[in-house]
C-alpha cells in the first residue's frame, strides 16, 4: 500500500494576533485555494468571550463546519436555529442560496471553521443546520493514539457529518514518539494540518500552524514528536467543482451568482438576525 507523502508546505497567516486572540488562516493561501472541497480554514483561540464570528454575518454557496476543541459556543440564525456547542461538538451549515448567523462565545474558545465550497447545482439550495455531539462522532483508539472521524471515512470509520463534494474532516491525537497510520480513498485529495506539536510525514517535518498537502497514495503514516500530545486535522476530499470566486463571506462559481448573493442579502431575501441586514 503506497504512502502519501507531503508535497509541499503552506504555513498559515496571522490574521489576528493580539495577546487575548490568535486567528490563524490556512486556507486560501496564495499558492492554493483549495484542498478537496475546502476553500477556507481557520484555526483560532481566545480567552474571552470575544470571538470570531460574533455579530451577526451571512453566508451563501458555501457548507460552513465548525468543531470546538475547547471552551463553548452559542449559536443563532436567520432560519430560527438556537444551540449550544461544548468541546467536542460540531456544526455545519448549508448555506445555499444564503443565511445569516453569529457564534457568542460562552467563554474563551478554541477551534475550527472550515468552509467547503459547494458544487455548482447545490450553490443555491434553501440553507439548512445541523449540530452533532461529541458522543456522535466515533473514536478509535489506537496505540498513543486517538483517532475522532467527524465526516467522510477514515479507517474504515465514517463519520456522521454529510458534507458534499466526498469531504473529509477527522482529529487525530498523538501521544510523544507514536506513529499513526490513516487510510483514505486514494481518489482524494488531503492534507493534514497541525493544530498542536510537530510530527513527520514521510521525510518532511509539520509544526503546529502549518498545512501539508499529501500527495497520491492510500495512507498516511504519521511520527509524533516534542514532549506533548500532537494534534492534526486531515481535510479534504473530491477536487473543488466549477470556479472559486470570493466576496467576503460569500464563495460562488460565477460574478453573476455572486453579484445576486449581494442584493439578496442587503434586500432581506437571507432572512435577518438582530435586525441585520439594517
Amino acid at each position: 500500500m503506497m504512502d502519501r507523502i507531503v508535497t509541499h508546505v503552506l504555513p498559515a497567516e496571522y490574521v489576528v494576533d493580539d495577546g487575548d486572540m490568535r486567528l490563524l488562516r490556512a486556507l486560501p493561501h496564495e499558492r492554493q485555494i483549495s484542498v478537496g472541497p475546502f476553500v477556507f480554514l481557520d484555526h483560532y483561540r481566545h480567552q474571552g468571550q470575544r470571538g470570531i464570528g460574533d455579530r451577526p454575518h451571512p453566508h451563501a454557496g458555501i457548507e460552513v463546519v465548525s468543531y470546538l476543541l475547547e471552551g463553548g459556543v452559542e449559536h443563532r440564525d436567520s432560519m430560527g436555529s438556537h444551540d449550544r456547542l461544548v468541546a467536542g461538538d460540531a456544526q455545519f451549515i448549508r448555506a445555499g442560496r444564503g443565511m445569516i448567523h453569529a457564534e457568542q462565545p460562552l467563554s474563551g474558545r478554541h477551534g475550527l471553521q472550515l468552509w467547503a465550497s459547494l458544487p455548482p447545482e447545490l450553490k443555491l439550495v434553501e440553507p439548512s443546520y445541523t449540530s452533532i455531539r461529541a458522543p456522535d462522532i466515533p473514536c478509535v483508539d489506537g496505540e498513543g493514539s486517538r483517532l475522532s472521524v467527524i465526516a467522510g471515512a477514515v479507517n474504515g470509520v465514517h463519520g456522521p457529518m454529510a458534507l458534499s463534494g466526498g469531504a473529509v474532516f477527522a482529529r487525530l491525537q498523538l501521544q510523544p514518539d507514536a506513529v499513526g497510520t490513516l487510510v483514505v480513498d486514494p481518489s482524494v485529495e488531503l492534507g493534514l494540518y497541525v493544530l498542536q506539536g510537530q510530527v513527520e510525514v514521510g521525510e518532511v517535518c509539520l509544526s503546529t500552524g502549518e498545512l501539508g498537502v499529501l500527495g497520491d497514495g492510500a495512507q498516511i503514516r504519521i511520527t509524533a514528536h516534542g514532549i506533548e500530545t500532537t494534534e492534526l486535522a486531515l481535510v479534504g476530499g473530491r477536487p473543488v467543482q466549477g470556479d472559486v470566486l470570493f466576496s467576503g463571506p460569500f464563495v460562488m462559481d460565477t460574478p453573476e451568482r455572486l453579484a445576486q448573493a449581494k442584493r439578496d442579502f442587503t434586500a432581506g431575501r437571507m432572512g435577518r438576525l438582530e435586525g441585520v441586514p439594517y
